[in-house]
C-alpha cells in the first residue's frame, strides 16, 4: 500500500512525518542515501532528518480505497490475491454482506481482480 504522507525534496519523492513542534522528518528512499544528516532517533534502524518546509516543493497525503458496489471502502491489508476491506457503518456492512470482526467494525476479503483501487492525493499546506 502506498498510503502515507509524502514530500518532494530536491526533485525526489520521500515519505515524511510531522513531529513535535511541527518538525518535518524526511525518510530516505534507500540506505545509500543515509549520511550524517540522518539520525536514528529510537535506535530501531529507521533514519530521518529534519527539513524545513521551504525545502519541500510539494507535500501531500495519499489514501487508497476501493469502490465496492458504489461505496468507498477502506483497505485494511492486502495479500497476494486479495484485499481485506473494513467498514464501520453497520447498515452498509449488512447491505454489502460484510462480517462483524470487531465491536465497531466489519470486514470482507475480496479478490483484487474484482475491485479497482483508487488513490486520493490530498495536498498539505505547511
Amino acid at each position: 500500500m502506498i498510503d502515507g504522507t509524502y514530500g518532494v525534496y530536491k526533485g525526489e519523492v520521500h515519505r515524511i512525518g510531522i513531529g513535535e513542534g511541527d518538525e518535518i522528518h524526511l525518510y530516505p528512499n534507500s540506505e545509500s542515501e543515509i549520511d550524517d544528516t540522518y539520525i536514528d532517533r529510537y535506535n530501531l534502524g529507521s533514519y530521518s532528518k529534519v527539513v524545513d518546509s521551504s525545502e519541500l516543493t510539494e507535500m501531500y497525503e495519499l489514501s487508497s480505497y476501493v469502490d465496492y458496489k458504489g461505496y468507498k471502502i477502506s483497505i485494511a491489508r492486502e495479500t497476494k490475491d486479495e484485499y481485506e476491506l473494513w467498514v464501520g457503518d453497520c447498515e452498509i456492512a449488512k447491505k454489502l454482506g460484510f462480517d462483524r470482526c470487531d465491536k465497531y467494525a466489519y470486514n470482507m476479503m475480496v479478490k483484487k481482480s474484482d475491485v479497482e483501487v483508487i488513490v486520493e492525493k490530498t495536498p498539505l499546506n505547511w
